[in-house]
């Protein structure tokens, strides 16, 4: 889809007809929307699929009211995960990619960025994980939007109860819940700032 129309077409959706998305299928859309810029290329992200019915239900008692029924209604429900241990991230990178990292490039990475890392504070780390997620999500959404699945990305939930639930390595903090599916319901635009009102020239 031409990407005006792809970007325009994309609206919060909460209602699903219950069909599922299979695994395979969330695998798909992950592969393009992990070509999301990230900073320093360190992609701290990592997914969980709810898959099972069990999960899916034992994930609603981290959601509140209207976010737990469309989860149970989803097609497919994609938990976004930040990695808070950047300087592990860069070990894990070098790692996975040793087959395709030039061998200075691998020597550059763990030279300079676990020691940076190291050094930021809690400030940092929070503020540099948001931007990243943020840019992997938008990716993900807008992707499932060209596969003809509807979207709703959910903040407002208990963290530390998701968390339990999935029971992921404990470097990875739960950010954000992205409900997909099939929907008959297209969604709203929601108002825009005209971009006059909110861009100087100088």
């Amino acid at each position: 889809m031409e990407f005006s129309k792809l970007n325009q077409s994309r609206h919060k959706v909460t209602q699903f007809d219950g069909r599922k998305v299979t695994v395979d299928e969330v695998k798909a859309i992950l592969s393009e929307a992990v070509l999301a810029p990230s900073a320093h290329n360190i992609q701290p992200w990592h997914f969980v699929i709810v898959d099972s019915q069990e999960m899916r239900l034992a994930l609603s008692t981290a959601m509140h009211g209207k976010n737990a029924v469309q989860n149970e209604a989803a097609g497919t429900t994609l938990v976004v995960f930040s990695d808070t241990d950047l300087p592990e991230r860069v070990r894990d990178m070098v790692e996975i990619g040793a087959d395709f990292l030039p061998v200075d490039h691998k020597a550059d990475l763990l030279m300079k960025l676990p020691g940076m890392f190291e050094k930021f504070t809690a400030e940092q780390l929070a503020e540099y994980l948001a931007l990243n997620i943020g840019l992997v999500s938008q990716n993900i959404v807008l992707a499932a939007n060209n596969k003809g699945l509807k979207t709703n990305m959910i903040l407002g939930f208990d963290k530390a109860k998701a968390k339990e639930v999935l029971a992921i390595e404990d470097r990875f903090q739960p950010e954000l819940i992205i409900t997909m599916g099939y929907s008959d319901e297209q969604g709203t635009a929601s108002y825009r700032l005209p971009v006059d009102d909110i861009t100087d020239v100088l």
